[in-house]
């Protein structure tokens, strides 16, 4: 091999090893996007509807989830139980729960759907447990409205 031949060769491996290099990564251990899709309230029953993106390359496989529900710095609710979700990598899924309501989260919420109060801003903090990774935490803060031509019904 010529001196010439042997440089093409070294450039082309160097070429290699490098786009190797900068090939993709799969994303492991990141914590879910856990957002509100909707909030109802019925026969002293508040059914929250969550939608949980898996931002991992792999599934995540939920177990466990423990959160609560703020308005106004007030605890409206709070969960902790069986999650039993599976999200595939790069997934959606929708999980929903009810809880017994309140009088004061009652009150609160039929003020919001009567317009008494425009909005209402929300905190909304926990974590889920997944089989691999743990314990991943969540927060995401909004503000509450009420669904026209649905009473009863905000996100």
């Amino acid at each position: 091999m010529t001196h010439k031949n042997i440089s093409i060769v070294m450039l082309v491996l160097t070429a290699l090893l490098l786009t190797t290099a900068c090939g993709t990564k799969v994303v492991r251990g990141a914590a879910p996007i856990v957002r509100m899709n909707e909030l109802s309230h019925a026969e002293d029953t508040i059914r929250l509807q969550l939608s949980m993106r898996n931002l991992n390359g792999v599934e995540l496989d939920i177990q466990l989830i423990d959160f609560s529900l703020s308005v106004e710095g007030d605890e409206l609710f709070a969960y902790k139980g069986p999650a039993e979700t599976n999200i595939t990598a790069n997934g959606i899924e929708t999980w929903t729960v009810e809880v017994e309501e309140s009088l004061s989260s009652k009150q609160l919420l039929d003020q919001l759907q009567a317009g008494d109060i425009k909005s209402l801003p929300y905190s909304l903090k926990g974590s889920v447990t997944a089989v691999e990774g743990g314990k991943l935490r969540f927060s995401h803060e909004g503000h509450l409205y009420p669904v026209p031509g649905r009473p009863g019904h905000f996100r």
